[in-house]
């Protein structure tokens, strides 16, 4: 959209056109009124030299116009990308602090998880004693039947079983 300010400069651009026409008729005709004419020529002179200045004054702010919209239309270009760009960035952010909400979250469970396997490593710790315990008791007791048995082998080894070696067998049988 263009400003109304600037349709205006344009028409004063017209203006100055037509100000520098009516300057050079204005001149001819005091050429044809010879000397009478002579004050109204420098008058038409000095209008034809201003609406010359007015025109290529209109025309430089013209330019300037011109060239200030493409610098308005780059800048809203790149007021549009920054917008983008911040809201990528606020995208990144959200999800960045979304990660860090998990991990805290993570980080708090992880000492009841600790705790959790310090329990099961206690509770493992304290079985394994009490096989060693159970272990080392049937070894003693192992060893000691062995001695008992040993002992009763001797024992029985003293009697003189071969004249009652049928009376035995029985015995052993039942």
């Amino acid at each position: 959209m263009v400003h109304p300010d600037i349709n205006n400069h344009f028409r004063d651009q017209d203006i100055a056109f037509q100000t520098n026409l009516l300057a050079l008729n204005a001149g001819g005709e005091a050429a044809r009124a010879g000397e009478a004419g002579r004050g109204f020529a420098v008058v038409a002179s000095e209008v034809r030299a201003l609406a010359q200045r007015s025109s290529e004054t209109a025309q430089q702010i013209k330019n300037l116009i011109g060239g200030n919209s493409q610098h308005v239309a780059r800048g809203v270009k790149l007021v549009g990308e920054t917008g983008e760009v911040l809201t990528a960035n606020t995208d990144r952010v959200s999800h960045t602090s979304t990660l860090m909400s998990e991990m805290a979250a993570a980080a708090t469970e992880q000492p009841l998880s600790l705790a959790e396997i310090n329990i099961c490593v206690g509770e493992l710790d304290r079985a394994t004693q009490q096989i060693a315990a159970m272990v080392e008791s049937a070894d003693a007791a192992s060893q000691s039947l062995r001695s008992q048995a040993a002992a009763l082998n001797d024992m029985v080894s003293r009697f003189n079983i071969t004249q009652n070696k049928r009376t035995v067998e029985n015995w052993r049988v039942a």
